[in-house]
């Protein structure tokens, strides 16, 4: 594990031109904070589906840092990041909802330099993209290959994840990567995920073994959230003072990121925390979001000749919570909310009051 410093300068780089695609509620504060922290020369090129989501950024960010505005500019296209741009650009990360996405973002993005820029193969300057996004390891293996294929002095680079919409609102994310070790991260690299993050996990030279943690942890945090929640009705059905039993639990060893980072019980934290159910579990990190780690971390478990025991049962409470909107769309910590309303009928079925 390498920890991040917030000073690190570099005095090889003198120009860096990032571009940022994804600004949903993850990618806009990474986004952000990139913006943020560019030095004179730099520049920012965003897009999102979204256009109106892109331009509310770029209002968003300016507002705040008025005199950098110049360094920022939001894209209406994909293949702009390769048309509309001069000089070509260092680094593209990739924050978007699916495999599918990424490969067709990436597809555009060769393609165009393909097309547009056959001097520049010969430059051997590539461009980094780095994908953030939580997809399943055979397709980002595959948009690896390809992108190796097509442009050998290009790269793509698994680094999915972790800390959620707080993480990425304090960059205190962590990544993991698929790179041997630290020494293996270039300075350039390390800086931009320093502008976003906290911590950077090598987790191997093999494409795909970042999202290898990522699904695995990300396995363990919907399994633990399930238990907590299953836990704290289980405590309320005991008759315990609730916030109490919050403040046990964040000491003993029942201890997890879902039962404290993200505790389910309304005023347990200091407002400063800003936890999803001091807020009717809005914002966080959302139930079918966590549902779709899920299912990616069971279904690469099989073809990896896997079999998780809690993956199959964890999925079925998924998938009933993200049969209803008002939990799907909500914080991971609104399971809680949802056991509260089922219950065992004379018939010993379990029903939704």
């Amino acid at each position: 594990m390498l920890r991040f410093s917030r000073t690190l300068t570099t005095s090889t780089i003198n120009r860096t031109r990032y571009g940022f695609i994804g600004l949903g509620q993850m990618g806009q504060h990474m986004a952000k904070h990139i913006y943020n922290n560019l030095e004179p020369t730099d520049r920012l090129y965003v897009y999102d589906t979204n256009d109106k989501a892109a331009n509310t950024f770029v209002d968003s960010v300016t507002s705040t840092k008025a005199d950098t505005n110049h360094q920022l500019k939001a894209l209406k296209l994909i293949p702009e990041f390769i048309t509309d741009v001069e000089p070509q650009l260092d680094f593209i990360i990739t924050m978007v909802p699916e495999g599918k996405h990424v490969k067709g973002v990436i597809s555009d993005l060769v393609e165009t330099y393909k097309l547009t820029n056959p001097p520049r193969l010969e430059l051997g300057k590539g461009i980094t993209f780095i994908d953030s996004s939580t997809i399943d390891i055979p397709t980002s293996v595959d948009v690896h290959r390809y992108v190796r294929s097509e442009l050998p002095h290009f790269d793509f680079i698994d680094a999915p994840v972790s800390g959620g919409t707080a993480g990425a609102r304090r960059a205190t994310l962590s990544f993991m990567l698929s790179r041997a070790n630290q020494e293996a991260v270039s300075e350039p690299l390390r800086k931009l995920l320093g502008y976003m993050g906290k911590n950077i996990f090598p987790c191997g030279s093999k494409h795909g073994v970042g999202l290898a943690a990522k699904l695995s942890n990300n396995y363990l945090l919907a399994v633990t959230n399930l238990a907590v929640a299953d836990s704290f009705q289980l405590a309320n059905s005991f008759g315990l003072d609730l916030k109490e039993y919050a403040k046990l639990v964040s000491v003993l060893t029942g201890k997890s990121w879902a039962s404290v980072d993200n505790c389910p019980i309304p005023g347990v934290y200091p407002k400063e925390m800003k936890l999803p159910a001091d807020d009717n579990y809005e914002g966080g990190f959302v139930t079918k979001l966590t549902r779709k780690d899920l299912v990616l971390a069971t279904e690469c478990a099989k073809a990896n000749n896997r079999f998780l025991y809690l993956g199959d049962i964890g999925r079925h409470w998924y998938d009933r919570a993200c049969d209803r909107p008002q939990y799907a769309n909500r914080d991971l910590g609104v399971l809680y909310e949802w056991l509260g309303h089922l219950e065992v009928d004379g018939e010993g079925n379990l029903v939704e009051k």
